[in-house]
């Protein structure tokens, strides 16, 4: 019975510890570089580590997956953490989520109000050499509880998980993720569908962007970023892509941008109070819930052109 009851404490230990509140969505901060676990955008499977953008792809769903483990699934398309292989320095990977021991991870207290993350196989998450890069692949190690293994949590907006404290180890029951409805086709993905039209218009080149229900706001999957009329990322949204710009934008979306959220890769949003990119100019370079508050004064609908790098 002490056996039985130890095996059930267990998954609770870490509840509290750097940030762990409980199933939910989350971002996991290495505390040796102060980067975060990213899954590439570029072939949607690479773990590395990089500077936070509060993108969906360096978000992660903790799930229950039963015996004191999680699973981890990543909040751009579901794909789960997993252990490539059990030999130290191999490189973890996401890939599609099918609850086998690969995928199935402890939350251990570290030194520090750490988290430490192991797999079932013993294996720790793992930062190579304990390197402040961005771009290093993510791999695990014998567990050492030294700092390059050693991670803290802090809760994201969104996922399918009741944050109430009174309910941390069930999960709501909303149905399939958007990341599970792309992977069964399902035609109905009710992610997809926009708020009330509010008279601002689909606007062009936003054929790309979605609606997410749980984070209530449009989003783009890939690098670029997001224009939203209204502020802290919410009302309707123009949308583009790294590399675009607009030298005019049309009666319906000129002065209209409240707020601004990056997506993926993209660095920098240049904002233009004239068209063709003239006038009173601000180099952006993090997401701006609220355009009153740039450093060169307010922005509230002044937008006239910009571009994304």
């Amino acid at each position: 019975m002490k056996k039985l009851l130890l095996t059930v404490l267990l998954p609770l230990a870490a509840f509290g510890q750097a940030g762990y509140n409980g199933p939910g969505r989350y971002e996991i901060m290495s505390n040796v570089s102060r980067k975060v676990l990213d899954l590439d955008r570029n072939d949607q499977r690479t773990i590395i580590q990089f500077d936070s953008r509060g993108t969906d792809n360096q978000t992660w769903d903790i799930q229950d997956a039963g015996g004191g483990f999680v699973i981890l699934r990543n909040g751009m398309n579901g794909y789960a953490l997993t252990q490539t292989r059990s030999n130290n320095s191999e490189p973890v990977a996401g890939q599609p989520a099918n609850n086998s021991d690969a995928q199935r991870w402890r939350l251990e207290s570290g030194n520090n109000g750490s988290v430490i993350l192991v797999n079932a196989s013993g294996k720790a998450l793992d930062i190579p050499n304990g390197s402040t890069n961005n771009g290093v692949k993510i791999n695990t190690y014998d567990r050492n509880n030294e700092v390059n293994q050693q991670w803290s949590l802090r809760q994201a907006s969104g996922g399918n998980f009741n944050n109430n404290n009174n309910n941390n180890n069930r999960p709501i029951r909303q149905g399939r993720n958007r990341y599970d409805d792309n992977n069964n086709n399902n035609n109905n993905n009710n992610n997809r569908l926009p708020p009330k039209n509010n008279g601002m218009g689909a606007g062009v080149g936003n054929q790309q962007k979605y609606f997410d229900q749980n984070a209530q706001m449009w989003k783009i999957d890939g690098d670029g970023a997001c224009f939203y009329n209204d502020a802290d990322f919410h009302g309707d949204a123009f949308c583009v892509f790294t590399g675009d710009q607009r030298r005019r934008m049309s009666n319906d979306w000129n002065n209209r941008f409240t707020s601004i959220r990056f997506f993926g890769r993209a660095s920098r949003v240049e904002v233009f109070d004239q068209e063709d990119h003239r006038g009173r100019s601000e180099a952006i370079t993090r997401d701006v819930p609220n355009m009153r508050n740039l450093n060169r004064g307010n922005w509230n609908n002044r937008i006239s052109s910009f571009r994304v790098n």
